[in-house]
């Protein structure tokens, strides 16, 4: 019997043995593919906060490190930095030794909370403090600090290059309703274009600047809107002009357009968000020709007397023939219409009168269209050139040259000597911006011009100027 339990535990005893070798072999494999996981994890990490296998954190590894900061009482001072206000690195890939180089230089000179480069132009900096109460005159004067301390050169393709810098900086406390690294990052890249426009290459955020661009571009958005998809939201009012010698009846008028909008912004606010819009401008044109053309066909239906309608466009417009096609198609039913449209073309550098704009005006005018210079003399362009063309009919002398008489006894001598070229070229003249009856008995000496301007008539809707032509 004893020999039995001796058997059964020395049985025990080896299968023990056996089951503790297996089990430290476990663990060690296990220990195995948890080292690998954790390199694994460890690569992925890298690929994740750093550019490619290099040492250089990016953008996430940034966003990272300040999300571990308690932003109760901490202050933060964020910088946006170009590396060269001309492009240097054309891309990260191909210049990692370079640009790791340059950025343990610029983390050892500086010494920043976070550090980070955005992509092969930028980089992004961050110092954190205490002090939540430190001025703006503080913190430009840390801007001015870091971009002191920026290297002067570095190494590209063997080659140590010079390098200058452009930064944007802004510094808030962690309860700041502008915390968030979104809401930085656009005012930083917002405010970079002042840098890179600035002498020194430094430009602090300016917050009221940035929330005046963001209302511009809201509004602008609204604009494209109505130009687009709602011409409706346009419409047209009309300021006479009249002879001097009479101003109970106008002999022409200027259709204005104006745009229907809660913010009730009026053309000075809108018309310059697209001046370098050209195709918003030509749209926006075909409105304003659609409607005078419209309320003329329909006076000459009734068989009202026509008076001309003075429109703005721009002189670029006449470098192409988009609108002269878009004017063959409105005019094709009426062609006799366009005798009553004189197009005000600004004379400015815009008015070059290339060969491309004169074959337009020529086409135009075969058409019966008329055309006339508005704020004349306001420039320095060839005033000769526009006066001996044949497509100009009229000129509109700008409002500066009358805007000095406020009193009898003041007198404008440059507006009597722009009159006097202007009427010797056998152009018919209008001064515009007669605002008071000074100024009114000021241009009534002159023989057989036009006047405009508030004095005499505010601009009338629609309903008054075609009341105005029945009576």
């Amino acid at each position: 019997m004893n020999n039995i339990y001796l058997s059964i535990a020395i049985i025990a005893a080896a299968v023990s043995f056996i089951a503790l070798i297996r089990t430290n072999q476990l663990r060690k494999k296990d220990l195995k593919v948890l080292n690998e996981i954790k390199k694994a994890k460890d690569a992925l990490s890298k690929s994740v906060l750093y550019h490619g296998k290099s040492d250089i954190p990016n953008y996430m590894f940034f966003m990272q490190r300040l999300m571990k900061v308690d932003r109760k009482f901490s202050r933060f001072h964020v910088s946006l930095i170009k590396l060269g206000r001309t492009p240097v690195f054309d891309s990260i890939e191909g210049n990692i030794d370079s640009l790791s180089e340059l950025f343990k230089d610029i983390s050892k000179s500086c010494q920043p909370f976070a550090l980070a480069l955005h992509d092969s132009e930028y980089l992004v900096m961050a110092f954190v403090t205490h002090d939540t109460d430190s001025s703006q005159q503080e913190a430009q004067s840390k801007q001015l600090e870091i971009l002191e301390k920026l290297p002067r050169q570095v190494w590209v393709n063997n080659t140590q290059v010079p390098i200058d810098y452009a930064i944007s900086s802004m510094s808030l406390t962690g309860q700041s309703s502008l915390y968030g690294i979104d809401k930085v990052q656009r005012r930083l890249t917002f405010s970079m274009k002042f840098a890179l426009e600035s002498e020194n290459g430094a430009f602090y955020h300016n917050e009221k600047l940035y929330q005046a661009e963001m209302y511009r571009k809201h509004v602008l958005l609204k604009l494209m809107n109505s130009i687009s998809f709602n011409p409706d939201d346009f419409y047209l009012v009309f300021q006479p002009m009249f002879k001097t010698s009479n101003l109970d009846r106008p002999k022409r008028y200027e259709a204005l357009v104006r745009w229907r909008n809660t913010k009730n912004l009026g053309p000075k606010m809108f018309m310059p968000m697209i001046q370098d819009k050209p195709e918003l401008q030509n749209e926006l044109t075909k409105i304003v020709v659609n409607q005078v053309y419209s309320m003329l066909k329909i006076k000459l239906d009734a068989q009202e007397k026509l008076k001309p309608i003075h429109l703005n466009i721009s002189g670029a417009m006449l470098e192409n023939e988009q609108l002269l096609d878009y004017l063959k198609k409105v005019i094709r039913d009426t062609p006799s219409i366009a005798a009553f449209i004189t197009f005000e073309i600004t004379q400015g550098s815009e008015l070059s009168l290339s060969e491309n704009a004169q074959n337009t005006l020529r086409k135009m005018s075969n058409l019966g269209f008329s055309f006339a210079v508005d704020d004349f003399g306001k420039s320095n362009a060839d005033t000769s050139r526009v006066l001996n063309s044949k497509y100009f009919n009229s000129v509109k002398i700008d409002k500066a040259y009358i805007a000095d008489v406020q009193s009898k006894a003041d007198q404008a001598p440059k507006l009597d000597a722009i009159v006097q070229i202007a009427k010797e070229s056998k152009k018919t003249v209008i001064v515009e911006g007669i605002e008071n009856h000074h100024q009114y008995e000021y241009v009534k000496r002159f023989s057989n011009i036009y006047l405009q301007g508030y004095y005499a008539s505010v601009p009338l809707t629609m309903n008054e100027f075609l009341s105005n032509e029945a009576a």
